[in-house]
């Protein structure tokens, strides 16, 4: 294709399940630069992995940016995957201008070389190996592969990083040959992204600091193929609030946690964990005794069901924890906007539209990105106020409906519309939709199903010579009593009860909140006995007394 002028960037993830926020950011910031300057963002799935990248997890990153509201330009998605005899074709004539070559060395081999290299303090590098005809016999006879490697010319490499701005430098030293296809046939990244960014005009690549020497390896190749060279900005990680870097191995971390308080209070082993997860015993075994061993999101679900860990509990890394927690997906864009970038003039709260105006890479920092999770729940808290502000109907009814599609187990998805907007109008002053969610799941269960808090039994009720059973026990006669059902006459019937005891409202509220929702949060109580209903109220508070 002809180089063109227009600001085209991409973002190319591999489908490995849910899209991280980090991620997110480098898409963000592609996404931003390409409208700001008026050019296309492209959007390339990196499937090369045959072992991680599935038709699931393509569908679910997808799904993610859909609903971050990043749409991208080409109507046609570039899979890797389907590109095999594009890449095919070059590397054979990489081999036969003699600038790649077959490498026979096992992975078992490879780490005895690495080691020997540690031994002598001396930094692993690989370069071209002879074989002889025989040796080459008697691998295809074992039944090896050859990965090709890519001769890389051994000289300085140089480019200048657009976000860092400076110059960043490979030494001739430095320089070493690397796999561009793997022994199972598929392209290594360094190569096929190389490949697919000339073929997709790509003038600017933003990507992780994580990426930063291997911008070296694709200049090598895009000079070997006379490739032009897009323009490399490498951006700002990012960090805990305590300094730890921001990763999936926070969830892991956690589950980890979790398993041996499971094992412990169950008096149970790794074993029987593994088993009831449906994972290789070994495998677990290793994970659970070693912080730097990591499980792959499934064996991590598997896991965390066996050990009944819900995954609203685990610190949310993907954009799908944000959305199933309850996040609206702008607050989620302007606040990673913010994480890394400046608008400038201590502007925080920006629309789309402003972002899009004011993006530059300059506002980019040069230093790791802090994840401020607080500055994010109050972002998300002044977001669903304006939603109040707004209209309860037209601005939060289709946000709490996302929620609900990314909660399907939420009994509150069977609800209708009209009773999830009265149900938002009695709660404001909410952080995340989850809280609507949590508070007024009870009002939909069957009556049997209601769980009392031990706690709130034995804090309201027995508490005192069970001075709370006996306020509810008083309570029923008077509900019983009333012949309108409204908020308003059960407020006056509980005030009258309240200045005949000289009781405080609390000595009312609390037990009956315990007897229709089993604790002692919910929407307030006069409403929340309205919504409910006559009946299902007097039946909560006689099942509440039996219990």
């Amino acid at each position: 294709m002809a180089a063109s002028t227009q600001v085209i960037t991409r973002f190319a993830p591999s489908p490995t399940g849910y899209l991280h926020v980090g991620g997110a950011r480098t898409a963000l910031f592609s996404w931003l630069m390409a409208r700001h300057a008026g050019g296309n963002f492209l959007l390339r799935i990196e499937d090369t992995d045959i072992a991680r990248s599935t038709a699931e997890a393509c569908r679910q990153l997808i799904e993610d940016l859909k609903w971050l509201g990043l749409q991208w330009d080409n109507t046609q998605l570039v899979y890797q995957s389907k590109r095999q005899e594009i890449y095919n074709a070059i590397i054979a004539d990489l081999i036969g201008r003699d600038l790649a070559y077959e490498a026979w060395e096992t992975s078992e081999e490879l780490v005895v070389m690495r080691g020997l290299a540690e031994k002598k303090k001396q930094p692993f590098l690989y370069r071209r190996r002879s074989y002889s005809a025989d040796q080459v016999q008697q691998f295809k006879a074992q039944g090896r592969r050859p990965a090709i490697r890519f001769a890389m010319p051994v000289k300085e490499y140089r480019f200048g990083d657009v976000v860092l701005d400076k110059e960043l430098v490979l030494g001739p030293a430095e320089a070493q040959d690397f796999v561009i296809r793997k022994a199972d046939g598929m392209p290594t990244y360094h190569f096929a992204v190389v490949v697919d960014d000339s073929e997709m005009n790509i003038s600017h690549v933003l990507r992780g600091q994580e990426h930063l020497k291997n911008t070296f390896n694709h200049i090598a190749v895009q000079e070997a193929l006379g490739y032009r060279r897009p323009i490399y900005g490498h951006l700002p990680i990012i960090m805990n609030r305590d300094g730890s870097k921001m990763g999936k191995r926070d969830r892991d971390k956690h589950v980890r946690r979790r398993a041996h308080e499971y094992i412990k209070a169950h008096k149970s082993d790794a074993a029987a964990v593994a088993l009831a997860a449906g994972i290789d015993a070994g495998q677990f075994a290793a994970w659970i005794s070693d912080d730097k061993k990591q499980l792959d999101l499934g064996d991590q679900a598997a896991v965390m069901r066996a050990i009944r860990v819900d995954a609203r509990e685990l610190p949310e890394i993907l954009v799908h924890d944000f959305r199933r927690n309850g996040y609206l997906p702008d607050v989620l864009l302007n606040f990673l906007a913010l994480v890394g970038w400046s608008p400038g003039g201590d502007r925080e709260h920006l629309t789309c539209a402003e972002m899009v105006d004011l993006f530059s890479i300059e506002g980019i920092g040069k230093s790791n990105a802090q994840f401020d999770r607080e500055k994010l729940v109050s972002f998300n808290t002044d977001a669903l106020a304006r939603g109040y502000d707004e209209g309860v109907e037209s601005n939060l009814l289709p946000a709490l409906r996302d929620y609900l599609a990314a909660n399907p187990a939420s009994p509150l998805n069977d609800v209708a519309d009209s009773d999830l907007v009265r149900l938002l109008s009695m709660k404001k002053g909410i952080r995340t939709l989850a809280e609507i969610d949590q508070l007024g799941r009870f009002f939909f269960v069957e009556d049997e199903a209601i769980v009392y808090q031990p706690e709130a039994i034995e804090k309201v009720l027995r508490k005192s010579e069970q001075q709370g059973a006996n306020v509810l026990l008083d309570l029923l006669k008077v509900l019983e009593a009333l012949t309108e059902w409204t908020s308003t006459t059960i407020e006056i019937a509980m005030n009258d009860y309240c200045q005949q005891k000289t009781f405080g409202l609390g000595k009312v509220a609390q037990p009956l909140r315990v007897a229709i929702c089993g604790g002692t949060v919910s929407p307030p109580i006069f409403e929340s006995l309205e919504f409910l209903g006559r009946a299902r109220t007097l039946i909560r508070i006689r099942r509440c007394l039996e219990i």
